[in-house]
């Protein structure tokens, strides 16, 4: 069994702009900086018409009582992001995996930013597996329930920035 989740976010710039901005380790390293994430790094390598981004970094997480016992709060969480090159229809898709170091869990899924009328339509798919006996499926509930207000937190931070133009 897993949990998935679904999410999607519009921003008033084009798939170009957002895909830009999304894939930049110093946008990526400011944009989980302000989550308060800490010691974060990024390997960042060019691919054909995309790039290869691997972001790791330090996350403390206000568990509930019942995971406090099976996991820390402060965990290394290691990201693959994986853009591709734009489509033929302007689209651009990044399939993603997220591994939290020491806890059996898992998310994998993609993020596709397509056009929408002036904007970008970005719709997150994601796969949530956690691993451990008995408690694998609160976990699960709970990682899809805190991912939707990170994302939603990320896709404030993202079009504040395209706003500003401080990508």
């Amino acid at each position: 069994m897993s949990t998935r989740m679904s999410v999607s976010n519009h921003y008033d710039a084009d798939v170009e702009s957002v895909y830009a901005l999304s894939s930049d380790p110093a946008f990526i390293e400011r944009k989980y900086a302000a989550q308060g994430a800490t010691d974060i790094t990024i390997d960042s390598t060019p691919t054909d018409g995309g790039v290869r981004n691997v972001i790791k970094r330090k996350v403390t997480v206000d568990l509930p009582g019942f995971a406090q016992k099976v996991m820390q709060p402060t965990n290394t969480v290691v990201q693959t992001d994986e853009w591709q090159a734009a489509d033929g229809n302007g689209r651009r898709v990044c399939r993603y995996t997220v591994e939290v170091q020491g806890v059996p869990s898992r998310i994998s899924g993609t993020v596709t930013l397509a056009p929408d009328g002036a904007g970008t339509r970005e719709d997150i798919e994601a796969d949530v597996k956690v691993s451990i006996p008995l408690l694998g499926g609160k976990l699960e509930k709970f990682a899809a329930d805190s991912g939707r207000k990170v994302l939603a937190e990320e896709a404030q931070f993202t079009s504040s920035a395209l706003a500003s133009g401080s990508g």
